[in-house]
């Protein structure tokens, strides 16, 4: 990342007085004082239990040039304004606007982080690429994304989530994308939202931000997906079970690796556990030929060699799928279904904690999951959380011969560790807020 700004630069970006500090220049910022370097411009944002202004003192004693704050501060220069995050937004569209990269971005209710991953992968073998940084898609995050714009950008990939009505708009506004994407639309924070009609609404106002001359890619398979491309004018590439990229076959070889057939680029071989991954490679291909890219296995080889969600490691005797960072209906399912697919002779195990933030439904959507580790021949099934008991007993009426519920990690890990044999297959997933990993670490202190 290459750019200077003076402070009076930023000043008239947020609207207020130039400063005595005006010419003195910076060329990045800080929102967290733990991090900040010395010679950045420090943010004061706030949270819902915290006031960013008590940080700013800290902020100047670890060498910041200036703050963004709602009052001054003896210790060191600030700019006052009535909002840090919206000041932030503000500096992140304006610095935006000085650059005309592809800036490609992409929603969805699962498979955001990875399809921007592979994106992003693929894309970077030609261009120089930035990305979101893990999963910052929200109103922080995306102008923290856009501020990694500089004039050797050819690409930004943005990954936009959403918690409520307007904020893909919202995120739109200040990134200007040029080209999108949503990956797949299924309950999820529907806490936020009351109907999955409402989450395809909030999805599909990523087409809205699309220029008339812009580009969206439509997940054929998804009909939410297909209905928000319906009003567009602009370039659709489609891809899925038919289109413009098309999978044509998709199975595992005898060592769990993917089998792809895509037309028209051919066979591919990948490091991937889950045939829902599938779609994001699809999406990622798209894109590529869409850019003049022909050559595919060797960029998202690698990046799906370093993804850090849905990895395979061994624990003992165990084969653990680690999928412990976040759980929805959708990828609840993909999870048993990549755990059900996995070669070799071992029973499936799956240990599972609640999917939060699902509203009214999540009972029902907790059985759903339960009865489907039955259908798919899910051996063992052990659930924590508010709604592992619904999920257990419809697990149980489903066929799945060991299903019980375990609060406690450490005990949930004990129960596991007993009753598994060499060469079984463990899933771990939950929504962020259960702590799944508790699970894996206790497993692996059991075998140290």
């Amino acid at each position: 990342m290459s750019w200077t700004y003076t402070i009076d630069a930023l000043a008239s970006f947020l609207g207020i007085e130039p400063q005595k500090t005006g010419d003195a220049t910076f060329s990045s910022i800080s929102t967290d004082t733990r991090t900040l370097q010395p010679g950045q411009v420090f943010f004061a944002l706030s949270g819902e239990h915290f006031d960013g202004n008590d940080f700013v003192p800290a902020a100047f004693d670890r060498g910041a040039l200036a703050a963004v704050t709602t009052r001054t501060n003896d210790a060191g220069p600030c700019l006052v304004v009535d909002d840090p995050l919206k000041a932030l937004q503000s500096f992140a569209s304006a610095h935006r606007a000085k650059y005309d990269p592809l800036v490609f971005a992409i929603t969805g209710s699962c498979g955001k982080t990875t399809s921007k991953d592979f994106i992003a992968a693929v894309l970077g073998s030609r261009m120089k690429v930035i990305k979101t940084q893990g999963n910052l898609n929200n109103e922080i995050g995306c102008p923290l994304s856009l501020l990694q714009i500089d004039e050797d950008t050819d690409a930004a990939i943005i990954e936009m989530g959403a918690a409520s009505p307007g904020n893909i708009r919202e995120l739109c506004e200040l990134a200007k994308p040029t080209e999108a994407a949503i990956t797949l639309v299924a309950p999820a924070h529907l806490s936020g939202f009351g109907t999955i009609e409402a989450i395809a609404a909030t999805k599909a106002e990523i087409v809205e931000g699309l220029p008339e001359d812009g580009t969206f890619y439509v997940n054929v398979d998804n009909p939410w997906c297909v209905k928000a491309a319906g009003a567009f004018t602009g370039t659709r590439v489609r891809y899925g079970s038919s289109g413009d990229v098309v999978l044509k076959d998709c199975r595992f070889d005898e060592s769990g690796e993917m089998l792809l057939h895509v037309d028209p680029v051919g066979e591919l071989r990948l490091p991937l556990a889950c045939r829902a991954h599938a779609s994001n490679v699809l999406l990622a291909i798209a894109v590529g030929l869409r850019h003049g890219i022909t050559d595919f296995e060797g960029p998202l080889r690698e990046a799906a060699a370093n993804r850090s969600r849905f990895t395979i490691r061994q624990i003992g005797a165990l084969h653990v799928i680690d999928d412990a960072y976040n759980a929805s209906p959708a990828s609840m399912a993909a999870a048993l279904e990549g755990l059900s697919e996995r070669p070799g002779n071992g029973a499936r195990i799956a240990a599972l904690g609640d999917m939060l933030e699902l509203g009214p439904q999540s009972d029902a959507l907790h059985r759903e999951v339960g009865e489907l580790a039955g259908r798919l021949g899910i051996h063992r099934l052990f659930a924590r959380g508010d709604y592992a008991s619904g999920m257990i007993q419809a697990a149980r009426l489903s066929g799945v011969s060991h299903a019980e519920v375990i609060q406690d990690p450490q005990s949930m890990a004990e129960a596991i560790q007993k009753t598994s044999r060499p060469g079984d297959i463990l899933l771990i997933k939950g929504s962020r807020g259960m702590r799944m990993e508790r699970v894996i670490e206790a497993l692996a202190a059991f075998e140290t």
